[in-house]
């Protein structure tokens, strides 16, 4: 139960991480990576950061939720977790949009594919770290 939990843990952290590169790397693109220097790389670790944290607060209860049923059903398949990102991402996504008032909206195909393509990468990232796989027995031979 304990390492259940702390797999969790583990699994979401590096979840929101990988969410939060992914935002920042739809704003900034590559040529923030590029332009290097300590000064860049800096600003886009804190805004790497920041986004991870409200992906974080926003995520958790879902991600808490998709955990509890893979668990329940005992499903280790990583579509499950990849179809779970891609739900809670989206979830954000209209999320923000619902919040929005007057007529700059967030509502675009560049930020609907922001928001896919970082919840499918944390999904893809829990399920590589929070993901218990199921053991393989070595074949034993009868001889």
């Amino acid at each position: 139960m304990f390492v259940g939990i702390v797999r969790f843990v583990l699994g979401f952290a590096a979840a929101v991480l990988v969410a939060g590169l992914v935002q920042v790397l739809f704003v900034a693109g590559f040529d923030g990576v590029r332009t290097g220097g300590p000064v860049p790389i800096e600003s886009m670790g804190l805004l790497i950061l920041l986004a991870a944290t409200q992906s974080a607060v926003f995520a958790a209860p879902f991600a808490a939720l998709a955990a509890i049923v893979a668990a329940w059903l005992p499903t280790h398949s990583r579509l499950y977790f990849l179809a779970a990102g891609l739900v809670i991402g989206l979830g954000g996504f209209f999320a923000q949009h619902v919040g929005e008032s007057g007529p700059h909206t967030i509502l675009n195909r560049y930020a609907l594919t922001a928001y896919a393509v970082s919840g499918l990468a944390a999904g893809f990232v829990y399920w590589l770290a929070g993901v218990q796989k199921p053991s393989r027995k070595a074949p034993t031979s009868s001889a």
